[in-house]
């Protein structure tokens, strides 16, 4: 039994290795967006960058629910929000608003500037 179980561990566990690996996304780089240009690096599943719209501010998120990023915004003037994008391709594409609201401002689609988002 356990020579059993052994064998469909060392069988098995490359293949949850290389799957979770296909999983990787990176959203680190410069896009283009309806709100002008946005910069963003990922760290583990944190994403951090800023924005140049309306004075420029910055971005504060997580990735969850696999290709959801979930943030916050804040703009220097004491402005700041709540947003949700989806991960597709090369595009984030989503939402923003103030407050407690995540969508009540509007679209914000951003398109990578260069290469691919790895996955």
């Amino acid at each position: 039994m356990i020579k059993c179980m052994l064998v469909a561990l060392l069988c098995f566990a490359p293949l949850a290795v290389a799957g979770s690996q296909q999983s990787r996304i990176d959203v680190t780089g410069h896009y283009n967006s309806n709100w002008d240009d946005v910069r963003l690096v990922q760290q583990g599943d944190r994403v951090i960058g800023s924005y140049v719209c309306c004075g420029g501010g910055t971005i504060e998120g997580r990735i969850t629910e696999g290709r959801t990023i979930r943030y916050r915004w804040r703009s220097p003037n004491g402005g700041d929000g709540l947003g949700v994008w989806t991960i597709n391709a090369a595009r984030l594409d989503g939402t923003w608003g103030s407050g407690q609201d995540d969508d009540n401002g509007g679209r914000w689609d951003l398109k990578r500037v260069g290469a691919q988002l790895a996955n």
